[in-house]
């Protein structure tokens, strides 16, 4: 397929497609944690792993050069949780709504980390700082750039 068929300035006539309501992701590797449950602080220090399937191996080549990874990923234990809060209370008795927080109760439990890259074997990229526990699926995987992703 060629990219220019969607970026290129020769397709004026090009119109957007309606977007999907509904989407259905599969998980690209699994986070190896020493962490087993949830909880709300401590990450900083924690090492992991994600560990990826095997067909992914080829898409890896080259992200061992960068020293973060941004980490997208699912929050299946949350996912049963039985309340779906549209508001929490924070320290000090503020409310904020969800989508102001870091909590993992959210509508789609999808959760983001930036972790230091501490290296790569193989299929396997050891991590420090990804605030997700052992097992949690892993949807995405991107090199963090400073140009871009530094605000």
């Amino acid at each position: 397929m060629r990219l220019s068929r969607f970026f290129g300035r020769r397709d004026y006539g090009w119109v957007r497609p309606e977007p999907p309501r509904e989407v259905t992701l599969r998980a690209v590797a699994f986070v190896r944690s020493p962490v087993a449950k949830p909880r709300p602080h401590g990450w900083a220090t924690v090492e992991s792993s994600i560990v990826f399937e095997p067909e992914h191996a080829a898409r890896l080549e080259g992200i061992e050069r960068f020293g973060h990874v941004i980490v997208v990923f699912y929050l299946d234990v949350a996912e049963g949780a039985p309340e779906k809060p549209e508001q929490l209370e924070l320290a000090g008795g503020r409310m904020a709504g969800i989508f102001a927080t870091r909590s993992q109760l959210r509508p789609n439990h999808l959760g983001v980390s930036v972790a230091e890259l501490l290296g790569r074997e193989g299929l396997e990229l050891r991590v420090r700082g990804l605030d997700a526990i052992d097992r949690t699926p892993v949807l995405d995987v991107k090199p963090y750039l400073a140009e871009y992703d530094r605000r």
